[in-house]
């Protein structure tokens, strides 16, 4: 069964281990959701579609750590990934055992 998802962006790999995430203009409200819990080195969720992964598989989700952004492009660490379409970024939310 194949998934036909419209893309909120995409993923470009950067120098040095960095990837850059730009976020469509149309879906920059999504951005503006997560924006106000944005600081150097959280962890993004990112899921992400790729046409060269060799197990057939359309959808991947991956961790990574937030470097900086700037409006809609974010700049991570981390993430195994070259011109795929981005589907989604969410906060990775970190609990406390102790709570």
């Amino acid at each position: 069964m194949n998934l036909n998802i419209e893309p909120i962006g995409v993923i470009k790999k950067s120098n040095a281990g960095l990837a850059d995430i730009l976020i469509y203009s149309d879906f920059e409200h999504i951005l503006q959701n997560i924006t106000q819990k944005l600081e150097k080195g959280i962890s993004l969720l990112i899921v992400h579609k790729s046409n060269k992964t060799p197990d057939n598989h359309q959808v991947q989700i991956s961790s990574a750590e937030l470097i900086n952004w700037k409006g809609n492009i974010l700049r991570v660490k981390g993430l195994e990934a070259d011109n795929d379409s981005l589907i989604d970024v969410r906060l990775v939310k970190m609990f406390d055992s102790g709570q």
